[in-house]
């Protein structure tokens, strides 16, 4: 487990997180860039411009709301980089964009053929924008990258095998530019153009595979190495506050053991301090063991750091209040620190915060009931999100560098405009029944306000409620999972997000993610795992 996923795919989160990361290198690497500049004048910008050409994209990338595709990225990268470019390096870092949108059009997840279509197609178009094209340069370097790209393809190796490849490619192929260009040769430099493309391609690689380069290249150029992050194939830093101390007698597992077992899991750095846990992964995957097993002992407090971002901090810090291992991943890489309201110290651990940070702390809890026990704690910081498709919605325009006041409009009015529908199961509405004039199980004569599910085979009963409302029943789980899609949307919506639990089986969201394609063609499709035994399905529009 701890060497990367070679699994992962590139899909839209990835790609945002590809653009954030190449923002941030090419800030750090733009003046030695620079320095390398002598073509096609040695005017000393080259990095400079492909940083803010780079910056404008990803300032697109941040407009999108909600969950996003690998297509909407591109597509906003490429607009970006359009609007921003700057200068002749900048200009061709646009127009390859605007050939790998194009490319990557209606591809949800890139496989290794999108990939080199997407490398040719951006080639093509930076050489086609160039009036005379010259050997040595960005075009020559993009050239050996396509090409690579397709003799793996056809060589049918996966995605990453083709971008491991691809990255050797570009290093040889920016060496190889001193040598083909006069003006580089006499100063005894690569091209500076090149560089930045070899260090965009090089954030790539890590994003997808989980790797990170111990030095970028502009190291091996100067002959002193660069080094971007220590911790070898670390990408994700997690520290977790547990409800069971791992060396209590209570939890019946003394820290060496959790220690073992999380190094074994793929984990390093661990650090175990009474309840507090510190580990490093790999890669998400890496991450969802560890959590899983953590979860054992109950996980209070759950934050989680990209230790390749290195990013100042914003305005604001983000609490989430939500049950179930993937939940609490899900928010936390999104920049919360995510806390369980089953651990009974979800207020005590928000007011820690609070007193601990000294900048705004925006809370967004996943009940009502919660809200209410907030409402003292934190005043007016607190969302008034009523349950976990409202959460996700609020926390998906969650930006820790805008104003306080500013993002907690957005995320009050996002939680708001989403319509909710929940599944639940007769089992479950046994173990947890519903308060007011709601269904109760077993009750043959019934009762004023409600309806009765026979009590024989109850598991063979879902019930739907949409706004806490029961509407309907149903012993097939498929239909019904359907039925509530096309009445959520029945108002129009753009996205539909979908929660559910390990008793949610995988048929039923491929039979729905086939029927939203055909039914509601115009319609983002999201489903996320929530790793939390007590849900059953979740459905948010907005």
């Amino acid at each position: 487990m701890s060497g990367p996923n070679q699994a992962i795919g590139l899909n839209g989160r990835l790609a945002a997180r590809w653009a954030r990361r190449a923002v941030d290198r090419l800030r750090k690497e733009r003046v030695e860039i620079d320095e390398l500049n002598v073509f096609p004048v040695p005017d000393g910008d080259t990095g400079t411009n492909m940083y803010h050409t780079l910056r404008s994209a990803y300032l697109a990338v941040e407009e999108l709301t909600g969950p996003v595709t690998l297509p909407q990225v591109v597509a906003a990268l490429a607009e970006g980089a359009g609007r921003g470019a700057r200068g002749n390096s900048g200009l061709i870092l646009a127009v390859a964009l605007r050939g790998v949108a194009d490319a990557l059009d209606g591809v949800t997840v890139a496989t290794p053929e999108a990939m080199a279509a997407a490398l040719e197609l951006a080639s093509a178009r930076a050489r086609q924008a160039v009036a005379r094209p010259v050997d040595g340069t960005m075009l020559t370097v993009l050239d050996a990258m396509a090409t690579e790209a397709r003799e793996k393809a056809e060589a049918s190796v996966n995605l990453v095998e083709l971008i491991s490849a691809v990255r050797l490619r570009s290093r040889s192929a920016l060496r190889e530019t001193t040598g083909q260009l006069p003006m580089l040769r006499e100063a005894e430099v690569v091209d500076a153009g090149s560089t930045g493309i070899v260090e965009l391609f090089d954030l790539l690689y890590a994003t997808v595979t989980g790797r990170t380069p111990q030095d970028s290249m502009l190291g091996e150029i100067t002959g002193s190495p660069r080094v971007v992050h220590q911790a070898g194939t670390d990408e994700l830093e997690i520290v977790a506050l547990l409800v069971t101390d791992p060396a209590s007698s209570d939890g019946g597992r003394p820290t060496s053991s959790l220690a073992e077992a999380l190094d074994d899991l793929g984990g390093t750095s661990i650090v175990i301090n009474g309840p507090k846990v510190h580990v490093h992964v790999a890669d998400e995957a890496t991450a969802v063991t560890v959590l899983d097993h953590l979860a054992g002992f109950g996980i209070a407090r759950l934050d989680m750091e990209d230790l390749r971002l290195h990013e100042e901090e914003g305005e604001t810090h983000l609490v989430a209040i939500v049950s179930g291992t993937g939940l609490l991943m899900h928010c936390a890489l999104n920049g919360a620190s995510a806390l369980t309201p089953d651990s009974g110290d979800a207020v005590r651990l928000t007011t820690d915060i609070i007193a601990e940070e000294e900048r705004e702390v925006l809370v967004v809890p996943s009940s009502t009931t919660m809200v209410k026990s907030l409402g003292q704690v934190a005043g007016g910081h607190v969302v008034r999100s009523r349950n976990v498709a409202t959460l996700l919605s609020a926390v998906a325009v969650y930006d820790q560098f805008a104003p306080a006041a500013e993002i907690f409009a957005d995320m009050t009015e996002a939680a708001a405009g989403t319509r909710v529908g929940t599944i639940v199961s007769a089992e479950q509405l046994a173990l947890h029944p519903p308060t007011g004039a709601l269904p109760v199980i077993g009750d043959a004569a019934g009762s004023p306000g409600t309806r009765s599910i026979p009590a024989s085979h109850p598991s063979q009963f879902y019930r739907v409620f949409i706004d806490g409302k029961v509407k309907t029943q149903s012993t097939e789980l498929t239909t019904l999972v359907e039925k509530l899609a096309d009445r959520l949307l029945g108002a129009g919506g753009e996205l539909l997000t979908v929660v559910h639990g390990p008793g949610c089986a995988p048929d039923v969201l491929s039979q729905l993610r086939d029927w939203i394609s055909k039914s509601h063609a115009q319609v983002r499709f999201q489903d996320i795992d929530s790793r939390d035994r007590a849900t059953l399905l979740i459905m948010g529009v907005e």
